[in-house]
């Protein structure tokens, strides 16, 4: 990656040596402005050319983005030839030799961007696309028949010739731009959405300095080529060098990002969003009224024309901001949690992952609080969930007290929060902040004529520049997070140190190879029902370890170690081997019994998985059409080995499910050519479930790509009844959550069943 970021630098200097060079030209006169200008844009198209065929060729891609980059970098060779030719030939009227290479290279580079790959959409959003662009191309084209082809024809008369020497490079230009336009706006591959920008940004330069070509020929009978437009020319090829070679870079650190998850098991959240292109429509429409403002003030008379069009310009400056409010509405619908009004799950992955790469560049650390509450299930027990929830809501609020404005507080889900720092200089300004928390817990809330108390146990971690991942932090702040919750009273805080990592984990590794053996690892069953009847259809098979020290394990305390181990083939084999043979034995009271296994990414690593896996169900006598597995969406997206095993087990019947579909790793464009049967919609997004149309929005979404896509839908983490009723509108086919039945072990499932025995 260095080789391309030191390769950027020098495009950079390169840049400033031509533009020094044409300011002396046109200072001193002593050398022809085309002479600088010439050679750095010969050296940019060089350099493009070859940054383009090694992005066709970099192993960081996916096959789709390389084989958008061949059709690029015939584009660059014609952009290179561009130059040679008019050095050549020589300015020459409409149509020259150079003319031919230089829309060449503008129709070819407009098919290249078409072929990048983007993001899934439905039809109508592929219309909004697709009309956001022309809207671009609407205010472009207006801006181009106001300065260039308008003028030209009144100057040159309106015959076919004129009109083709008028638009011709306009045109093409704003083709390309609009193709670019659509690109962006549909939303590029996140590794393609940089280098495309960039490309953007020099056909717009591409623009001026062709628009500015077409109006000097429109006011003047001989056009001589002026600094400016050898300036935007020069501009241009270099940006496209600067695409190219961004591009190679990007597909560097995406290898590098994917050989460190291999190393530590654990994928970080991608930040995704359109960022500046989503506002590309709006400026189309700003230039368009500016130029009817400039043409209604140059005739110098305000009847009539000049109060209409200030009063449309405010009439559609109106619309566009109610439509920026409610845009700006559903982005925080999207990133809020309902009850605590707090930032959610992918709010805090998304901000903290921001964080972290800016800190890596700024040289800044940044911190995160992730805290637990002490107590809060008793809450629920004994006075209800309304208590628990005015206790969440109230608990988030001292938090939210105790941070600065720039600092992040949100709800991870359940009893679990989470605060991100920003710019923090060492681990004692975190541990101020957790002890501002640590103060405000000590206010009583008052609850109807009861007192409620909130207390928790608060992980502190603190990531250096480049020192971690998003999820290696949180890794991190969960063990000082338990290490807190060892200790006895009120709310306390613990700081990660590295030996905390190393003594849990050398600790537990040893528990867990013992605990295998030992049997001290236990497995429960939570049904599935389908809605509205309220059937069980399936169950979920759920491993947990029973601790002698530490009680009870969920699985994400230490499935991660025993992957990390090497023991989650061990792990995973005994859990499918047992759920397979208990579910046998239940299909004889229901013969269609689906069984829901959850597998590892790791588990997908190993070639031989598909094997192991039918191995098992012939000695359970298991049909393999009722088996699900359940697999996370980041074990799937780019992975290429992980699908070549989802496709034999696919092949060989087994149903494969997207697991906590939509919590930040989810990559629609990859969702139709996975071997998919069905997607679990997240517990965080049942949870904002509240009979409105903003809280059911995420999970209708879901919903409705499920029916779209012909999938199985089923939500996990069903907590009442009215969640159950709204899923059930919504067109949710199954669900799973406590309010139907917790995680059982074998024997409590069982009385569960239907009383009457099929004999098979």
């Amino acid at each position: 990656m260095w080789r391309w970021t030191a390769t950027l630098y020098a495009l950079g200097g390169v840049y400033g040596l031509a533009l020094a060079g044409i300011l002396v030209a046109v200072v001193t006169g002593a050398a022809p402005i085309h002479a600088p200008a010439g050679a750095g844009t010969l050296a940019f198209g060089a350099v493009g050319l070859f940054g383009a065929v090694c992005a066709a060729r970099h192993g960081g891609l996916d096959e789709r983005t390389r084989r958008s980059w061949w059709f690029m970098s015939l584009g660059y060779a014609l952009a290179l030839s561009v130059p040679l030719v008019f050095t050549v030939t020589g300015p020459r009227p409409f149509p020259s030799p150079g003319d031919v290479p230089h829309l060449a290279f503008v129709l070819v580079l407009l098919f290249a961007v078409q072929t990048f790959p983007l993001h899934a959409a439905t039809r109508n959003e592929r219309h909004k696309h697709l009309l956001d662009a022309a809207t671009v191309l609407a205010g472009a084209a207006m801006m181009m028949w106001y300065f260039v082809v308008g003028p030209y024809i009144l100057a040159k008369g309106a015959s076919v010739g004129t009109v083709v020497a008028a638009a011709a490079y306009p045109v093409a230009d704003l083709a390309l731009l609009f193709g670019i336009a659509k690109v962006l706006l549909r939303g590029a591959d996140p590794t393609s959405r940089r280098p495309l920008g960039i490309v953007a940004a020099a056909m717009a330069v591409f623009t001026v300095g062709d628009g500015y070509l077409g109006y000097m020929q429109a006011h003047t009978d001989h056009v001589a080529r002026t600094a400016w437009q050898f300036v935007c020319w020069t501009t241009a090829h270099f940006l496209l060098a600067v695409a190219a070679a961004e591009q190679n870079r990007q597909a560097a650190a995406e290898q590098n990002r994917r050989a460190s998850r291999r190393r530590d098991d654990r994928p970080g959240p991608r930040v995704t969003g359109r960022g500046m292109a989503g506002k590309l429509p709006y400026a189309g429409i700003g230039v368009g009224y500016a130029l009817m403002i400039l043409a209604a003030v140059r005739q110098e008379q305000a009847y009539p024309w000049a109060g209409l069009v200030v009063g449309a310009f405010g009439i559609t400056g109106l619309v566009v901001l109610r439509q920026v409010l409610v845009q700006q509405e559903s982005r925080e619908m999207a990133v809020t949690d309902g009850l605590t009004g707090l930032a959610n799950r992918f709010r805090v992955h998304e901000v903290l992952a921001r964080a972290l790469a800016r800190g890596e560049r700024s040289g800044r650390s940044t911190a995160v609080l992730l805290i637990d509450m002490n107590g809060f299930k008793q809450v629920n027990d004994t006075l209800g969930h309304e208590a628990g929830d005015r206790l969440l809501v109230e608990f988030g609020e001292m938090m939210r007290r105790s941070v600065l404005g720039g600092d992040m507080v949100g709800r991870l889900g359940g009893d679990e929060f989470a605060v991100v720092l920003h710019d923090i200089g060492r681990v004692d300004h975190a541990v101020a902040v957790a002890k501002r928390i640590v103060a405000a817990t000590e206010q009583p809330i008052p609850f109807g004529d009861q007192t409620l108390r909130a207390s928790a146990s608060i992980g502190v971690a603190i990531g250096r520049p480049g020192e971690c991942t998003t999820d290696e932090l949180l890794h991190r702040a969960d063990l000082a997070m338990y290490q807190a919750k060892r200790r006895t009273g009120g709310t306390r805080w613990q700081s990660w140190d590295r030996s905390l990592t190393d003594e849990a984990e050398l600790s537990l590794e040893q528990e867990l190879r013992a605990a295998i053996a030992e049997g001290q690892l236990r497995l429960l069953y939570q049904p599935i029902v389908a809605l509205p009847s309220r059937e069980l259809t399936g169950v979920e098979a759920l491993v947990r370890w029973e601790h002698p020290r530490h009680g009870l394990l969920l699985p994400e305390k230490f499935v991660p170690l025993a992957e990390r181990a090497g023991l989650i083939e061990e792990l995973g084999r005994w859990v499918l081997e047992l759920a397979c043979a208990q579910a046998k034995t239940w299909q004889r009271r229901v013969p269609s019994l689906q069984l829901n296994v959850n597998i590892s990414p790791r588990q997908l690593d190993n070639q031989g998985f598909t094997g192991q896996v039918l191995e098992i169900l012939d000695r359970a006598g298991f049909f393999a059409g009722y088996l699900v597995l359940e697999v996370p969406e980041s074990a799937v997206i780019g992975e290429a080995d992980s699908i070549a095993q989802l496709e034999a087990l696919s092949t060989a019947g087994i149903r494969i499910a997207l697991d906590d579909f939509g919590t930040g790793y989810s990559s629609l464009r990859y969702l139709t050519r996975l071997p998919v049967d069905a997607l679990k919609l997240d517990s965080c997004f049942v949870a904002e479930l509240d009979g409105t149309s903003k809280g059911s929005a995420v999970a209708q979404a879901v919903l409705r790509l499920g029916q779209m896509l012909h999938l199985d839908t089923v939500a996990e983490g069903v907590e009442g009844e009215a969640q159950a009723r709204e899923l059930t509108l919504l067109g949710c086919e199954k669900a799973q959550g406590r309010y139907f039945s917790g995680p059982v072990p074998a024997g409590d499932l069982e009385r569960q069943l239907p009383a009457s025995t099929v004999a098979g």
